[in-house]
């Protein structure tokens, strides 16, 4: 393995990645992009054992700091997952620049799942990867989350209740400036037992301003508009993410010769039991990346044998 630094700019923005070569001619580029809060280029440990079964697999993989972490400057507070998707289209175009033409995907963990498929429609690659993605908005996700951790910490079915309710009027204060919106939060009489729980509430006027950019980005019209191969890669028991109406929205929008969904029992929101991965997860992710490449390999003979597609019709 040969680790390379890497940068890209977005709009004057230093973007600090790495671009990690096979021992063998790399065959593939996986460009990985973390998930919620000031993610590294590592997402801390999730993205290392992932990226080590792609480089045994002749598979190169880059991936970057979000702004304002580790070498990357601005604020990741800034970006939505809009202009996440444009950073992540620029250090793709980065690491083209270095590797040259190669089938390129996009792999992108919980919150990088919606910043894949927004950069998908920007810009096909050849596949794209979302790893317990939600393909609900997130105030959907924030909401499900929440109610599940209530419920795992044994509250009452009234103080839930109450407390959801709340939650909901909060997510829906979004929509006023943080000294007005905060100034109702504080009303709310089941904020303890929310914050307990660990609900999303944000408490500073640069996490309200973020949030209330992304809490109703929709990923449903880029799952609609999607062309490429998609591997959705769920854990059954991710107390995060609503898996089963996520995989329903993704069965229903994503033709099924494009959608390779995976939901693997016992998974968490990392699709892991007791910090490692379940079984299978690293094969799926490979055999996926080798099934793409392989289909890619013969469309470019193809291309190059078939006399109607050497003239250009």
């Amino acid at each position: 393995m040969i680790a390379e630094p890497l940068v890209a700019w977005n709009h004057g923005i230093r973007l600090a990645g790495t671009l990690w070569m096979p021992m063998r001619t790399p065959r593939a580029l996986v460009m990985m992009h973390p998930g919620s809060g000031p993610s590294d280029r590592d997402n801390d440990v999730l993205f290392p054992p992932i990226r080590n079964a792609l480089l045994d697999a002749a598979v190169a993989v880059c991936s970057f700091d979000k702004r304002g972490v580790g070498g990357s400057s601005g604020s990741w507070l800034e970006a939505g997952i809009t202009a996440q998707a444009e950073d992540l289209l620029a250090g793709t175009s980065a690491a083209k620049t270095a590797l040259g033409e190669i089938p390129t995907g996009l792999f992108g963990h919980s919150q990088g799942g919606w910043v894949v498929l927004e950069a998908a429609t920007a810009q096909s690659p050849e596949f794209v990867i979302t790893n317990s993605g939600p393909a609900v908005s997130p105030r959907e996700q924030e909401t499900y989350s929440t109610l599940r951790s209530l419920q795992r910490r044994g509250c009452a079915d009234a103080v839930v209740r109450e407390a959801m309710a709340e939650f909901r009027q909060i997510m829906n204060l979004l929509e006023l400036p943080f000294e007005v919106g905060w100034t109702e939060v504080e009303k709310r009489t089941r904020v303890p037992e929310l914050l307990d729980a660990g609900a999303f509430i944000p408490s500073d006027p640069a996490l309200w301003a973020f949030a209330s950019q992304i809490i109703d980005h929709d990923p449903r019209p880029a799952l609609r508009d999607l062309t490429v191969p998609l591997l959705s890669l769920y854990g059954e028991d991710d107390s995060v993410v609503p898996v089963q109406d996520s995989a329903a929205i993704v069965s229903s929008l994503v033709p099924s010769e494009l959608l390779d969904l995976r939901i693997f029992p016992g998974g968490d929101h990392r699709i892991e039991i007791h910090d490692e991965f379940v079984d299978g997860y690293l094969e799926s992710v490979v055999d996926f990346v080798d099934r793409v490449v392989h289909e890619a390999w013969k469309d470019e003979i193809r291309g190059v044998t078939d006399p109607v597609n050497r003239s250009g019709r």
